[in-house]
């Protein structure tokens, strides 16, 4: 299995690259790297253009650029024998927990696995692990022009896992999302420190 962070969003009405927030005392990419690196070799899923911003780190660029579906299928056409475990970096409350749930409870022999959202009911494509078999029905959709990652995982017929915590699908786009997020978090930071 291999990791992908996707980085290649284009932050519009976040006005920043999201990729580069810091919500845990580091870039985003970075604190993603390190937690999905700690479970397989890891990539960066990005544009050409962001090349320059990620160090050393490793880069799969996506060569689509069709949105998020691009760079996940970017990632499984380029070694299509191999699983993915994806994450996008405006999810700031992907954690340990997380990763280990999503590996766990890995359904392996279906083309993804991935979280249904507790309160909507909706799958969310990009905390998931997709599998080598995804990539026929990726190259259909992209032939067909066909770029939704959650109409896709709804056509192969996944049903999703219950998620344990709705927190860990929440999606960060705008300054103000991003204000509130971080205050939460330093103030968790705070109420831990004083328990000690």
């Amino acid at each position: 299995m291999n990791g992908l962070i996707l980085v290649g969003g284009r932050s519009t009405r976040m006005g920043a690259d999201k990729s580069q927030l810091s919500y845990h005392a580091k870039p985003q990419w970075e604190y993603l790297f390190e937690l999905v690196s700690g479970v397989a070799p890891t990539y960066l899923s990005c544009r050409k253009e962001q090349q320059d911003l990620f160090e050393n780190a490793p880069l799969l660029l996506d060569s689509l650029e069709v949105g998020p579906m691009g760079g996940i299928a970017s990632a499984i056409f380029s070694q299509p024998s191999t699983p993915w475990l994806v994450v996008a970096c405006d999810m700031p409350f992907v954690n340990q927990k997380t990763v280990d749930y999503l590996v766990a409870h890995r359904e392996a022999h279906l083309p993804a696995t991935v979280f249904r959202h507790p309160s909507t009911g909706f799958l969310e494509p990009l905390v998931g692990i997709w599998e080598p078999t995804s990539e026929k029905w990726l190259r259909e959709a992209m032939a067909k022009g066909e770029f939704s990652p959650t109409k896709l995982l709804r056509k192969m017929g996944i049903q999703g896992l219950a998620c344990p915590d709705e927190r860990w699908l929440q999606n960060i786009n705008t300054p103000d999302e991003c204000d509130k997020v971080k205050t939460a978090f330093r103030t968790c930071q705070k109420s831990n420190q004083n328990g000690r």
